[in-house]
């Protein structure tokens, strides 16, 4: 077993709160700090190349051998502003989407939502992220991340997935969990990710500030960062989490729906 581990987080701003507390040295880091896409990251974690990482929900239940690690987590109750569906038409008549290439569980909740809401399964397209070009390919984009902060909600029609899945399910929806492989024990590095969250949070109109370019943007941030995003894996958002993967399961997109914890 490695003696420093390889730990992977995105680099979204709904992870800043983590990744400043770290690249500030605010918190010992036992470990080699790695960022990639959600996408990349669960590829990396999958092919044993990190030994823990914060990956899409569906990618848990895609790996026999992960388990979660519930010191954080990415999560959000109701409208989440970073998971948008847009296009020119209702969501109603949307027969074919282009997705973020970078998004796996988000594309797995658009799915569950069209099956359950609107009894159609959609074309998915993936291209490029830019949402400029998504609605070239396809009746409707869905983007995710700090990307969807640039999607002009005057042009198109926009909706919260997020805030379509709570309306669904009365449940939070898990972007991303921790993950560890079964039988390896990190626990000084899953005690400073834990440290880590907590000043992170307490820093969060920092972060905020120093993300925006303006005072008006930073209020924006801050109200994603605090009233948006939830870090803590509580019981409503195992029991959310364990909704997801059941509905994902019934559609044949995963096999497993345990939740099995570190």
């Amino acid at each position: 077993m490695k003696i420093r581990p390889r730990v992977g987080f995105h680099d979204f701003l709904n992870s800043r709160p983590l990744l400043h507390t770290f690249r500030h040295g605010l918190v010992e880091t036992p470990f080699e700090l790695v960022t990639d896409t959600p996408s990349r990251l669960a590829d990396r974690f999958h092919e044993g190349e990190l030994d823990m990482a914060l990956i899409p929900s569906i990618e848990y239940a895609r790996n026999p051998d992960a388990v979660i690690a519930p010191a954080v987590c990415i999560a959000s109750l109701g409208r989440v502003e970073t998971v948008l569906l847009f296009s020119d038409m209702a969501i109603e008549d949307v027969e074919s989407v282009c997705v973020d290439p970078r998004s796996r569980a988000s594309v797995a909740m658009l799915r569950i939502l069209f099956r359950e809401r609107y009894g159609k399964d959609p074309t998915i397209v993936t291209a490029e992220e830019d949402p400029a070009l998504m609605l070239r390919s396809a009746d409707a984009g869905l983007v995710i991340g700090d990307a969807a902060f640039s999607v002009d909600r005057d042009k198109y029609v926009v909706y919260d997935l997020g805030e379509l899945w709570f309306r669904s399910s009365g449940r939070p929806f898990v972007h991303a969990v921790l993950c560890a492989r079964r039988g390896q024990r990190w626990d000084r590095a899953i005690a400073a990710i834990a440290e880590a969250k907590r000043i992170g949070l307490r820093d969060r109109e920092l972060i905020a500030r120093q993300e925006a370019k303006t005072h008006q943007e930073a209020d924006v941030l801050l109200d994603y960062l605090t009233k948006r995003i939830r870090y803590d894996l509580g019981e409503e958002e195992k029991a959310g989490l364990a909704r997801f993967l059941e509905a994902a399961k019934s559609m044949g997109l995963v096999e497993r729906v345990d939740l099995e914890f570190y």
